[in-house]
């Protein structure tokens, strides 16, 4: 496959200052659904590298749709979940009164799996999604971990929570503590978040971590559940920001079993894909089987949602 730098399509302007990119395509004539997509850390438009592969494979039916919000890019160092979701409901909203009938899938990269999930199970009134994809829904806690020397990341740490403690949430840290880490400052309670120091893990960004209870992940994914929500999971199994000694089909194990004893049903492409990184860049046969289990996904959710009518 080779990709092209140029993509046609229609810019959407979903609130007074955000916008949305739907690709379009020749063969678009007959769309009545929109796949929302949502990155992670440091990303936007056209910056993940399967975008234009996805957008090419879908049914005629269903149109692909680049969400950008406050935080993409560098903006999430100073952003939240709870800002996300309240622009994503906006974004959700704009697309339910473009196509009143179509249908609407939720899908995240990264960071942008936080966002899905917390849009699923927080708590507040927003529009409700036909379906979700957790693609590459790694821990930050653990990648930060992994990227940050011990003693940079205490220093991090106590700095954050200094300038809480001073009522000063909203003020940046030192730009030499994150920004060579991770691409961009970053405000204290979004560092806190993010990085969820222990021994409570309760950051708000702390929802996919390997070390939490049955507890912890029957209050994510047990709501989930609950809330019958359409979930797929995607975990890439050479995910470079996981460490290697995970157990990753057992992770996702833990997390289908969650889901399901609430009452949720995992979608059956869910599970972890074999040699890909974290944003699928190696393409080949990787990307295909990455490519066909989201097809087969979005098959399944207007399938589904006929029959139901029906």
């Amino acid at each position: 496959m080779t990709a092209s730098s140029a993509y046609p399509g229609v810019l959407h302007k979903y609130s007074s200052r955000l916008v949305a990119f739907e690709h379009t395509r020749e063969t678009q004539n007959q769309v009545t659904n929109s796949l929302l997509f949502v990155p992670g850390l440091n990303d936007g438009f056209a910056t993940i590298p399967y975008i234009q592969y996805l957008s090419s494979h879908l049914p005629p039916y269903f149109s692909f749709v680049e969400v950008l919000l406050s935080s993409a890019y560098s903006g999430w160092g100073t952003s939240s979940l709870t800002k996300d979701v309240t622009e994503m409901a906006q974004c959700v909203s704009y697309f339910q009164r473009l196509r009143p009938n179509g249908k609407i899938v939720l899908m995240g990269n990264s960071t942008g799996c936080q966002d899905v999930m917390h849009y699923l199970i927080s708590e507040g009134e927003r529009p409700e999604v036909d379906g979700a994809i957790l693609q590459a829904p790694i821990s930050d806690r653990e990648a930060i971990r992994m990227l940050m020397p011990d003693d940079l990341y205490n220093e991090s740490i106590q700095t954050a929570q200094r300038l809480i403690q001073d009522k000063m949430e909203e003020d940046m840290l030192p730009s030499r503590l994150t920004l060579p880490i991770l691409g961009a400052r970053c405000s204290a309670s979004r560092w806190l978040s993010l990085a969820s120091p222990g021994p409570e893990h309760d950051g708000e960004d702390d929802l996919f971590s390997s070390d939490f209870e049955q507890q912890r992940i029957d209050q994510i994914f047990g709501t989930a559940g609950k809330k019958r929500a359409r979930l797929m999971i995607l975990y890439s199994g050479s995910d470079q920001f996981v460490p290697e000694t995970f157990d990753k089909d057992f992770l996702v194990r833990k997390w289908k079993k969650s889901f399901e004893a609430a009452g949720g049903s995992l979608d059956e492409g869910s599970g972890v894909i074999g040699g890909a990184t974290h944003t699928i860049k190696e393409g080949g046969e990787v990307l295909e089987d990455f490519l066909t289990r989201v097809v087969k996904f979005i098959e399944r959710v207007a399938k589904s949602s006929v029959s139901e009518a029906e």
